[in-house]
């Protein structure tokens, strides 16, 4: 069965029919019903494909009191968005195939499609964390944020090379520790936003 649009604005502008067939668009423009049709009036409303949100932290598991797959594919669904990809730093972090099971596990309470990213610290282990359908490996953080997952170059260097080998895409948490301007932890939080000086 597919689902005809009749009338729908594009993001062009255009005001047109869209016939959609198992969730891809197979038609655009002036199109005849088809009797298994489903057809909806968009009555000149505007019609887009769903977004893909690449990094969204959904905290679960660890930390369900800020996020769960639940919640937070719900509010993507919300917004337009149908597929996300969730990021390693959870508790446990997304490090090895186990970690990667139980957050899979969750995730089958989304709303919208996802993917889940692995990640690295000094104890993952890549070569179970490699045998699961990983969307890429990252974020990789080269310095601590939110967990305990900053790694140093070498790490690093060998992550790369152990995801270059499983052909999986690496993302990075590109920053330098060394740079932090530490006197920024003293700041008036208040004062942000307001032209406080650094």
């Amino acid at each position: 069965m597919s689902t005809l649009f009749r009338d729908a604005r594009l993001a062009d502008g255009r005001i047109c029919d869209v016939r959609i067939e198992s969730g891809t668009i197979t038609d655009v423009g002036d199109a005849d019903g088809d009797a298994g049709d489903r057809v909806i009036d968009a009555d000149e409303r505007l019609l887009l494909p769903g977004a893909i949100d690449a990094h969204v932290h959904f905290r679960e598991p660890g930390h369900s009191q800020k996020e769960t797959w639940r919640t937070g594919s719900q509010s993507a669904a919300a917004g337009g968005v149908t597929t996300v990809v969730d990021q390693p730093n959870t508790t446990p972090p997304t490090v090895t195939g186990s970690a990667f099971d139980e957050k899979a596990s969750l995730a089958a309470d989304s709303h919208v499609d996802y993917g889940v990213n692995g990640g690295v610290t000094r104890d993952w282990d890549p070569d179970s964390l490699f045998d699961r359908p990983l969307f890429a490996l990252g974020e990789v953080f080269l310095a601590d944020s939110t967990g305990d997952m900053g790694i140093d170059a070498e790490l690093f260097a060998e992550a790369v090379e152990r995801a270059g080998e499983a052909d999986v895409v690496v993302t990075v948490h590109a920053e330098d520790a060394d740079l932090f301007d530490e006197a920024a932890r003293e700041r008036d939080a208040g004062g942000v936003g307001r032209g406080a000086g650094p």
